[in-house]
């Protein structure tokens, strides 16, 4: 079946010129439909699909969109060029499908309700396994040929928690390697540096609050946590180790809190959050490292910088539970950034600063989205990136205020700015 689906795109992708090169896929849970961003035009076409029953969760995998339809009971195949249902592929009844990862040709989708993980063949469209797992899995993370599911421990008869567990299976014959202990209600997981698996246990929401647990993939062992307090959900990793994880905030504003997953420090919590659309659930990063987060109160998607500076906020439809990033237009990462010859990096004035310094962009930089300066201190540790955007490229320079990703200001030193994808790196001096 996938085979004929994707012929069919790789025809469609030709005949059809207005592909856009970067877009945002929003699942609207409450509206049980899909909102589509241009990321690059800003522009949003909501309400594109119709959806099943009680969506949970959209992916983007290998050219086509994946709805895990917890209602119905469904995995539902979207092609991403026309916004058609190509297949609904048939989960067991009853068994509220969770989250969704992938492994060549195949699906695993968490089943919350069975304890159980179905193995499905995207060839045929068919369940082919079924994997049982701990008590309601939720989160499911692929890496190195391993399934990592998070079982949440959650009782439907009391609305307790008991133990919460992480299984490590074979996504050949769901053996398991090892079944882990974890905090209470680990929903999700995120890949993080060193090959350590990071897990978001969220707490059970009033007296014990959240706390992420590293879990090493060598030796199927937690080697640390880290409190980081509230409601944390749906993690990101971003290129520096960063992880950002949405948080709740049902009231005024969302809450998106991060810390460093290399020294595991916790960067902003619940008394520095990154503020957005209420109701922070979904969590996707785009190749410019800039991050999307959806507002499931506020009906919104709001995108914003790794210092937590929110850039555009996007109306979507009602709900918006999950959403996904299909972008190919340049990953972050030295080795496929390029910068034409003729842009480069100018003198940053004033130099010495005290409160923002400027960095002129010289050269044709008018009709490029993708230009990002580095900023690093004297000892090489990363502090921020600076992104330019094409509604600012008229300025045709990027100003840094002296704040690191974390949204705080930096000491006073030496500091770095590099153009990415170049050798350009120009000298600077903050002194306060």
């Amino acid at each position: 079946m996938k085979r004929s689906i994707v012929a069919s795109l790789i025809i469609l992708f030709f005949s059809v010129s207005l592909f856009a090169q970067a877009y945002v896929y929003v699942l609207n849970g409450l509206a049980e439909t899909l909102s589509v961003i241009n990321i690059e035009t800003g522009e949003i076409e909501n309400h594109v699909v119709t959806l099943g029953a009680v969506p949970n969760q959209v992916v983007y995998y290998d050219g086509l969109l994946y709805v895990v339809n917890s209602g119905s009971a469904s995995l539902q195949v979207i092609d991403p060029f026309s916004y058609s249902t190509l297949a609904n592929i048939p989960l067991e009844l009853n068994s509220n499908p969770w989250n969704v990862a992938f492994i060549g040709d195949y699906a695993y989708v968490t089943g919350f309700a069975t304890a159980s993980v179905y193995k499905v063949d995207l060839e045929s469209g068919s369940v082919e396994n079924t994997f049982s797992v701990g008590q309601a899995p939720a989160g499911i993370v692929a890496y190195n040929d391993r399934l990592y599911v998070a079982n949440t421990g959650f009782n439907p008869d009391d609305y307790t928690y008991g133990q919460g567990t992480i299984t490590i299976l074979n996504p050949q014959n769901g053996d398991h390697f090892a079944d882990v202990d974890v905090g209470k209600n680990p929903q999700t997981l995120a890949v993080g540096p060193g090959q350590m698996i990071n897990v978001v246990c969220t707490g059970n929401y009033f007296s014990i609050r959240g706390i992420i647990y590293f879990l090493e993939a060598t030796s199927h062992s937690v080697i640390d946590s880290l409190p980081i307090g509230g409601d944390p959900y749906w993690p990101v990793m971003n290129s520096s180790g960063v992880c950002f994880v949405t948080a709740g905030g049902w009231s005024d504003d969302g809450f998106v809190f991060c810390y460093d997953a290399v020294s595991r420090t916790v960067i902003r919590d619940e008394d520095n959050p990154i503020r957005v659309g209420t109701g922070a659930m979904g969590l996707a990063i785009d190749s410019l490292g800039m991050l999307y987060s959806t507002g499931l109160i506020a009906n919104s998607v709001t995108e914003f910088d790794d210092q937590g500076t929110v850039q555009v906020t996007y109306p979507v439809g009602s709900g918006p539970l999950s959403l996904t990033i299909s972008d190919s237009r340049t990953y972050i990462g030295d080795d496929v950034v390029v910068i034409p010859d003729n842009v480069r990096l100018g003198k940053p004035y004033p130099n010495p600063f005290n409160e923002s310094v400027v960095l002129p962009l010289i050269g044709d930089v008018d009709k490029l989205i993708d230009i990002v300066v580095e900023i690093y201190d004297v000892n090489g540790r990363y502090v921020c990136g600076l992104n330019l955007r094409q509604k600012q490229s008229i300025n045709r320079y990027i100003r840094w205020n002296g704040v690191s990703y974390a949204g705080k200001g930096v000491s006073s030193g030496v500091y770095f700015a590099r153009l990415r994808g170049t050798n350009q790196v120009a000298r600077m001096v903050l002194i306060k």
